[in-house]
């Protein structure tokens, strides 16, 4: 008797290792904050509109250091083959909360890459391609 509830306990044990519960989501999908690399702050660069002061001058990402760094970010930390041209959008301003997309080309398909600004410093998330 005692043989048959050491067998019952390793079957049971051997299932749950095994990962029959299907209840459990999925992890949530991993992002990745950018900030620049030097107090210069690569990645924004100054409106060229009019504006009544310097300190009040809107700021703006530079679309072709941004297409860089998410080249670099689809390769290196979300480890994507076949990354071909990004593009992001010109002009999109450093503000916190603002959205945009960037498009890439992965293996001759055209996907949109979710970019969120995270503050006015010029940090943002880049999220996996949709």
């Amino acid at each position: 008797m005692r043989a048959v509830r050491v067998l019952l306990l390793c079957g049971l044990g051997m299932l749950a290792a095994a990962g029959c519960d299907s209840g459990t989501p999925p992890p949530p999908a991993r992002t990745v904050t950018v900030t620049p690399d030097s107090p210069a702050e690569p990645g924004v660069a100054s409106s060229s509109a009019a504006a009544p002061s310097s300190s009040s001058a809107m700021r703006v990402f530079d679309s072709r250091v941004m297409a860089t760094a998410v080249t670099r970010l689809l390769t290196t930390d979300y480890k994507l083959a076949d990354v071909g041209a990004v593009s992001c959008p010109d002009r999109q301003p450093v503000a916190d909360g603002s959205r945009f997309q960037c498009t890439v080309d992965i293996a001759g398909t055209t996907k949109h890459v979710p970019i969120t600004v995270t503050g006015a410093d010029g940090k943002y998330r880049v999220d996996p391609p949709q």
